[in-house]
């Protein structure tokens, strides 16, 4: 490799693509300096922290069709993408979502726990879902130094009775990524530690046992995703292109934040 001290001039190179994989408060530079150069590029989530730089890039990304695609990477997560399959197939819809991402550590000096860890479980909660929360509710604590809640609990309510209920943070004991998906008959447990990372259950089955879902790729999320990106670039799949949910996304992290600002 070759190592560059002025990102300006990465870019401006003969290179096909970008990854951004920096601070978040250098994502929005990077990413108007490659939509200028017409340069596709991957963004390491968030894509930004507030909901008017996210709108502003939103609005420029999709008028220079220039291929972005924002990393939330447990959406290329192979158990992931073999549950959204378990889900057409059975033609039910989402009633509750309990999503839980939690680890000691990392402590960043950059971005606050809230928008370090939630852009994974509610991009996962809206792309289930297809659709954005009407309400968001959230209580976090204890604070850190700065003032930001280290653990926070959100609850997403939607239209058509859907709720998801996530827990993120980086005071636990030890890592969990765990995703929990109830329909009317079935119950969906995605767990990333697991060696059966994906389980369904029938709920109406007198066993209520359990039983695995293979996932038919063995990448890990982030190959998953660069794969996906340069088939994307392509000519292939290019569904996950683009920065709509990164927008929403902004906007649900936003109004969790303004939530627990208002809590007593």
């Amino acid at each position: 490799v070759s190592i560059e001290r002025d990102w300006r001039l990465l870019i401006r190179a003969d290179c096909d693509a970008v990854i951004i994989a920096t601070p978040a408060a250098a994502h929005v530079a990077m990413l108007d300096a490659c939509l200028d150069a017409r340069k596709p590029c991957i963004v390491e989530k968030p894509l930004c922290l507030d909901v008017h730089t996210a709108e502003r890039l939103h609005r420029r990304a999709a008028a220079s069709h220039v291929p972005v695609l924002v990393d939330h990477t447990q959406l290329f997560h192979p158990a992931y993408q073999a549950l959204k399959r378990a889900l057409a197939a059975a033609g039910e819809k989402v009633r509750v979502i309990f999503s839980e991402g939690v680890d000691w550590g990392p402590f960043r000096s950059d971005t606050p726990p809230l928008w370090d860890w939630g852009p994974h479980d509610v991009s996962v909660c809206l792309d289930l879902l297809g659709k954005v929360p009407s309400r968001v509710d959230a209580l976090g604590g204890p604070m850190n130094a700065r003032g930001e809640p280290e653990l926070v609990a959100m609850r997403l309510t939607f239209s058509g009775g859907a709720t998801a209920w996530i827990h993120i943070g980086c005071l636990a004991p030890s890592r969990r990524r765990l995703l929990t998906v109830l329909t009317d008959t079935r119950r969906y447990v995605l767990d990333d530690t697991s060696s059966e990372p994906l389980t369904v259950m029938r709920l109406t089955s007198p066993a209520m046992k359990s039983v695995p879902i293979r996932p038919v790729s063995t990448l890990t999320p982030m190959a998953g995703m660069v794969s996906y990106f340069l088939n994307g670039l392509a000519g292939g799949d290019r569904r996950y292109f683009g920065t709509r949910l990164a927008l929403d996304v902004t906007r649900v992290l936003a109004a969790a934040d303004a939530a627990m600002r208002r809590a007593p």
